[in-house]
């Protein structure tokens, strides 16, 4: 909000521009970037709650009945169940195109939102 340009509030008050059409074509437009990438990297993080999980239930995360896809892949290369590089080569390629698929759809909402 502070990367705002007042001017441009200055500019719309003297119009007499209501402050919902001023919030929407100022504000959201200038602040959309970061939006954005806040919203990307949140959703990465999201995928990255293995420890948290692990922190919370244990290494055996089958037994506690929860699991993380980032935890199916550590369990199937380290864990008890481990010896099964292939699954957890599959499931890393999953998770890269569930990441990309969202990223991608972030980016084209983006884009027409700049328009």
């Amino acid at each position: 909000m502070a990367s705002v340009n007042e001017d441009y509030y200055k500019a719309a008050r003297v119009d007499g521009t209501s402050k919902f059409r001023i919030f929407y074509k100022i504000t959201l437009p200038m602040i959309s970037p970061m939006i954005f990438y806040l919203v990307i990297t949140g959703f990465i993080g999201a995928f990255k709650a293995y420890s948290d999980v692990v922190a919370l239930f244990g290494t055996d995360l089958n037994a506690a009945g929860v699991n993380t896809i980032v935890g199916y892949v550590y369990d199937m290369l380290y864990g008890d169940s481990g010896g099964y590089p292939s699954y957890a080569s599959a499931a890393a390629i999953i998770l890269f195109a569930i990441i990309l698929t969202i990223t991608c759809i972030n980016l084209m909402v983006s884009r027409r939102a700049r328009r």
